[in-house]
């Protein structure tokens, strides 16, 4: 590592690549502790192609931070990652039992309230009444607001008037002022950049210095002045809630500790009605704790590391699955010295690529490769 003034070798990326689905392999098929409740965060990871990718990333409940910090990456560990051309209750419930075997019956399942996961985990149940399945919040919030403002004329409005201007200043001398992009997939969760943006230029409006141009292209926003600010508190009262369920989890008195979280908002209509409708979701999910108890609310680690993971991919994150989805679980629990010397001397890199092989088989990319070579003029 010449760059560094040390006197080792670089490792190539290959090397890198190598040691990474090694780590990954150990850690998907090193003995877990069967003493103590787990709680599983489940979900799938989607690129192209026909295979989903189940997930299940877990840690013991009684290690889980609450009270102190949400949960982090270094919290939980690779427990399952199963490739699925067909995702239904009955494939998931499949994949679910067989997990059994890696920490036994976890006391709950968190996951984000998709169709055939909810099937799955509904037909788990049946065998393992003691495990608790719990919806991500912040998914359910999503829908809260997508229920409320679908319904609202003028947020379709202001979204489409938004990105017109945003076209019209692309290339010219207000180009600072573009917009932020709403992400088509999930969008209501991703709201808060569009309304934090859409104030700021509400306040530049209203000073005196806000200049013809801005007032040319932005001047309609007054308009939504009233709307914009119940939407803005609705969301306020979705991220305080986000932010306690995420640091404390869910019990039997969650609902009731929400009213500290919502000390500081401004309340509007809209923002009341949000607020009975994330209590409900709330006192519903935590009434299946005993009493005491915390279950964790959020699957927002299990997100972290699919975003991680498609950082770690970097150009092959849109070409389907490779074998550097292993990664996850070295990206996932702590690594001293000592387990990386362990994981290295017991998965060879062929163990590694056989399990690939085997597990993923040929990528769209190996199918692209072959598409190419046999269409060559």
């Amino acid at each position: 590592m010449q760059r560094l003034g040390l006197d080792l070798a670089t490792p190539t990326a290959g090397t890198v690549r190598a040691w990474l689905l090694r780590l990954g392999c150990f850690a998907l098929t090193r003995p877990l502790p069967h003493d103590t409740p787990w709680v599983w965060l489940i979900d799938h990871t989607l690129q192209i192609g026909a295979v989903k990718l189940l997930v299940i990333l877990g840690c013991p409940l009684a290690t889980v931070p609450f009270g102190e910090r949400p949960l982090c990456l270094a919290d939980v560990q690779l427990v399952a990652l199963v490739p699925m051309e067909e995702s239904n209750g009955t494939t998931v419930a499949a994949v679910l039992e067989q997990t059994v075997a890696r920490t036994g019956a976890p006391r709950l399942i968190a996951s984000d309230n998709g169709t055939d996961l909810n099937a799955g985990v509904a037909l788990f149940q049946q065998r393992h009444p003691g495990t608790a399945h719990v919806h991500d919040l912040a998914h359910q919030a999503a829908n809260v607001l997508k229920q409320r403002w679908e319904k609202d004329e003028r947020w379709a409005s202001f979204l489409q008037r938004l990105a017109q201007t945003g076209a019209q200043v692309r290339q010219t001398r207000v180009a600072h002022l573009l917009p932020p992009t709403l992400r088509p997939k999930a969008r209501f969760m991703n709201v808060g950049p569009v309304l934090r943006f859409a104030g700021r230029v509400l306040r530049l409006l209203d000073k005196p210095a806000a200049g013809v141009a801005v007032a040319e292209r932005y001047g309609w926003l007054r308009e939504y002045r009233v709307a914009l600010a119940d939407w803005t508190c609705a969301h306020e009262v979705v991220q305080a809630a986000l932010g306690q369920v995420r640091r404390h989890g869910v019990g039997r008195e969650s609902a009731a500790e929400l009213g500290a979280a919502w000390a500081e908002v401004a309340w509007t209509p809209g923002a009341w009605d949000v607020a009975a409708r994330l209590r409900a979701s709330v006192r519903r999910e935590g009434a299946q704790a005993a009493a005491g108890e915390r279950l964790v609310g959020s699957t927002e680690v299990l997100e972290s590391a699919f975003g991680k993971l498609k950082r770690v991919e970097g150009s092959y994150a849109g070409d389907g699955f490779t074998g550097l989805v292993l990664s996850l679980g070295a990206m996932t629990g702590t690594w001293s010295e000592a387990d990386v010397c362990q994981a290295l001397a017991a998965v060879p890199q062929k163990k590694a690529e056989g399990w690939v092989k085997r597990v993923l088989g040929k990528s769209v990319q190996w199918f692209r490769r072959l598409f190419v070579e046999d269409t060559k003029v």
